[in-house]
């Protein structure tokens, strides 16, 4: 009986259901307790692990079969995703900060003391708002006593100009020399001369009285009052500050790489912490020639409307500018698309084979999405599962299509 275990277990397969058949067997024999088993049972204990054997070995034989297949003859199980087309409206995101139009402090132009306020902080002014008078007293005497001056003066060169053309018919006729002549003349031009400086200084005398009265330089808010009425104020004293702030003054920083599609004209949208919901519009005025060496990015300034003066100085904000806009572009799930030496490429199913097709990609999109420029058509029959062991003839068989 051990002879016949012997020459069944060289020829049985490493199957474990025939191992622990042939554990038993072994149990059987060391203890011989064949008769108290039967031999009768053993014989058939092995005879079923000859058939287990049999049945591996077909098994085995038969997969090494299937895995020498052509690839040709194989069949490679595939998703399909149907191209569609949609717009496309890719922007660049950028934080922005917001700037006054106009900040402007305003300053005493002479010395004086101040005898009338018209504003508080956040009253809205006009520009030629009346804002602050000083005390006027005594730049209207100097005013006075300079156009007095100038009177005096335009007189004395009427007179001298009377006297130098009788001189002058004098000194033709040879009654008087050529001394007396030119002294006369050179009293015209001093004349003339001290008549233009009179003027000067009246004229001075005149802005320094109108410049008692401080007026708006701009219409805007005043952010800011600095004096009180009754203080003597120096000239270039700040007395108060307005903003302007409508429109406001944005400015963000876009990466290089995009400078192609940043222009003046190009619209922006701005969102901002206090208005969450709220979506402001603007335009970019001017793009900054110079890259900014630190960052790579291109500083650009935007305005935007703000006619409720929503929007303050110091906000931060995201802006989105547009860069393009693309109708009708197939996308497809960016997923599907490969790259191998250079090459780009998706598959395509055409009937039962699956086709190679290189293709040019443009914007990617949100989901996940990339926009195609060449190569795949609306309602090709794009492979988006199961391309990474397809070569290009291989038979497929479409498991799921998408919607």
């Amino acid at each position: 009986m051990r002879s016949i275990f012997i020459k069944f277990n060289k020829n049985i397969s490493q199957s474990s259901l025939c191992k622990g058949v042939f554990a038993i067997i072994k149990l059987f024999l060391s203890q011989n307790k064949i008769k108290q088993f039967g031999i009768g049972v053993l014989a058939i204990l092995s005879v079923v692990c000859f058939q287990i054997a049999g049945c591996v070995n077909k098994e085995a034989s038969s997969q090494s079969t299937s895995e020498k297949a052509p690839a040709s003859e194989r069949v490679f199980p595939v998703s399909i995703w149907h191209v569609k087309t949609q717009d496309i409206i890719y922007t660049i995101d950028a934080t922005c900060s917001m700037f006054a139009e106009c900040d402007t402090d305003v300053s005493a132009e002479v010395d004086g003391r101040i005898q009338k306020i018209f504003f508080e902080e956040g009253d809205v002014v006009s520009e030629g708002d009346s804002l602050v008078w000083l005390d006027d007293e005594r730049y209207r005497s100097i005013a006075q006593e300079n156009l007095a001056n100038w009177r005096l003066t335009i007189a004395n060169l009427k007179n001298v100009t009377r006297l130098l053309k009788r001189k002058k018919k004098l000194f033709h006729d040879g009654v008087i020399s050529s001394q007396e002549y030119d002294d006369v003349n050179n009293q015209m031009q001093v004349a003339r001369a001290n008549v233009d400086h009179a003027k000067a200084s009246l004229s001075i005398a005149y802005k320094n009285l109108k410049d008692t009265k401080i007026k708006a330089p701009i219409s805007g808010i005043i952010s800011s009052k600095l004096v009180d009425v009754g203080e003597y104020v120096k000239k270039e004293t700040s007395l108060l500050n307005i903003v302007k702030c409508d429109p406001i003054k944005v400015k963000l920083y876009l990466p290089q790489k995009y400078s192609p599609q940043i222009a003046p004209g190009k619209k922006i949208s701005v969102v901002v912490d206090a208005f969450p919901n709220e979506i402001f519009q603007g335009e970019i005025y001017f793009v900054n020639p110079k890259v900014m060496v630190e960052t790579r990015r291109l500083e650009c300034f935007a305005r935007i409307p703000n006619k409720e003066l929503k929007l303050k100085p110091g906000f931060f904000g995201n802006a989105k500018m547009v860069a393009a806009i693309h109708n009708l572009s197939p996308v497809i799930p960016e997923e599907s698309v490969l790259s191998e030496n250079g090459e780009t490429y998706c598959y395509v199913v055409d009937g039962e084979h699956a086709k190679k097709v290189e293709v040019t990609t443009g914007f990617r999109i949100e989901g996940g999405l990339v926009e195609i420029l060449k190569g795949i058509n609306p309602n090709d029959r794009l492979v988006f599962r199961g391309q990474y062991v397809l070569n290009n003839g291989n038979r497929v068989k479409v498991v799921r299509e998408s919607p």
